[in-house]
C-alpha cells in the first residue's frame, strides 16, 4: 500500500518535471468531486453510517497561492444537497502542493426517516479541509481532500468527509491570468 501511494506521488512529479512544458496558470478551473461523509453526531448516525457525495467544483485563483472555491452537490441516501463558498490556501509553490480550506454555506442533511420535516434538517453549514492538489499548473488538476463538516440544523449534525476531485483549466498554454509558478 505504501509503495502504491509513493508511486502515485512520484510518477506524476517526474512526468511534469520538464522545464519546457506548457505552463497553464488557470484563473478558473471547473470539475467534479466524488466522496463520502461519515456522520458522527448521534441523530445523524442513527440514520446511516456513510453518505455518498457528488459535487460540482469551481476554483477561481485570486492570488498566486490563494483561490476562492465553490461547490454544489447532492448526497445520498436520503436526498441531501449543499452549496458552499470558501477560501483555499495552497502551502507550497510546487506542482504537487498541500492545501487547507474553509467553506461556509447551506446544507439539507440527507435523512430518510427520523426528522419530521425538511426545515428540521436544513441549515447553515461550515467545513474545514486539508489535502493535496496535484498538477497545479496543468490543464488538468487532481484534488484529494479530507475534513470535518458541521451543519447547524435542528440537531447540529456533523461528521468526517473525504473526496477526490478532477478540475479542468479554463485557459490555454502560455495564457497567464495569474503567474503561480515558483520564483527562480
Amino acid at each position: 500500500m505504501k509503495q502504491l501511494l509513493l508511486a502515485l506521488v512520484i510518477i506524476p512529479a517526474l512526468a511534469f518535471a520538464d522545464e519546457g512544458r506548457s505552463v497553464y496558470s488557470p484563473w478558473a478551473s471547473f470539475g467534479l468531486e466524488v466522496g463520502a461523509l461519515r456522520p458522527v453526531s448521534d441523530s445523524w448516525n442513527k440514520e446511516t453510517s456513510a453518505i455518498f457525495q457528488g459535487e460540482f467544483l469551481a476554483n477561481f485563483q485570486i492570488l498566486p497561492m490563494t483561490s476562492v472555491i465553490g461547490q454544489a452537490g447532492y448526497s445520498a441516501p436520503g436526498n441531501g444537497f449543499d452549496v458552499q463558498l470558501g477560501i483555499q490556501q495552497q502551502l507550497l509553490p510546487f506542482d504537487i502542493t498541500p492545501f487547507v480550506d474553509g467553506l461556509a454555506g447551506i446544507r439539507a442533511v440527507p435523512d430518510d426517516d427520523h426528522t419530521p420535516s425538511f426545515g428540521d434538517r436544513f441549515g447553515p453549514t461550515v467545513s474545514v479541509d486539508g489535502g493535496i492538489l496535484f498538477f497545479r499548473e496543468s490543464w488538468f488538476q487532481l484534488r484529494v481532500r479530507g475534513g470535518y463538516q458541521w451543519t447547524f440544523d435542528n440537531d447540529t449534525d456533523h461528521g468526517w468527509q473525504v473526496g477526490v476531485g478532477i478540475l479542468f483549466a479554463n485557459s490555454r498554454p502560455g495564457l497567464k491570468a495569474i503567474d503561480v509558478s515558483p520564483v527562480h
